[in-house]
């Protein structure tokens, strides 16, 4: 009876490791990690800044690789992103951001954490510019 059962257990576990629907990551983006980047990282990484300074208006320019050729933002690595080295300000990234008095809260990082863990999805288009924005502003 068990050997019976294990196909279909392995079936309802491979189907639970699924990535979330399209509209899921979407929503979690909008909702978890562009008001972090806007209120927290757009201030210095907008692209006003000559390359290879990360810029976070856009995902073509933040896919982008850093000049030592490690990655800012590595989908489904948040270990090996620089973003989070440099949010957790106790990585090896010679510049932990962002440059303030105030650190990102666990619960920001974390969000940042698992967007990446899960692919870091980053729309195409206007839902997927980013602007600076302060803390409060609506994104």
């Amino acid at each position: 009876m068990i050997l019976r059962l294990l196909p279909a257990l392995f079936v309802v576990t491979a189907c639970s490791l699924l990535p979330a629907s399209k509209s899921g990551r979407e929503q979690y983006f909008r909702t978890q990690v562009k008001p972090v980047l806007q209120q927290h990282c757009l201030q210095c990484h907008n692209g006003s800044l000559p390359p290879p300074v990360l810029n976070l208006t856009s995902k073509a320019a933040a896919f982008k690789r850093s000049a030592s050729g490690r990655d800012y933002i590595l989908p489904g690595d948040p270990d090996c992103s620089l973003l989070i080295s440099a949010v957790q300000r106790g990585g090896t990234h010679p510049k932990m951001m962002p440059r303030t008095e105030v650190s990102l809260t666990e619960d920001q990082i974390g969000a940042l954490r698992e967007w990446i863990e899960d692919g870091a999805y980053w729309p195409d288009g206007e839902q997927g510019m980013l602007r600076a924005q302060r803390s409060g502003e609506n994104p």
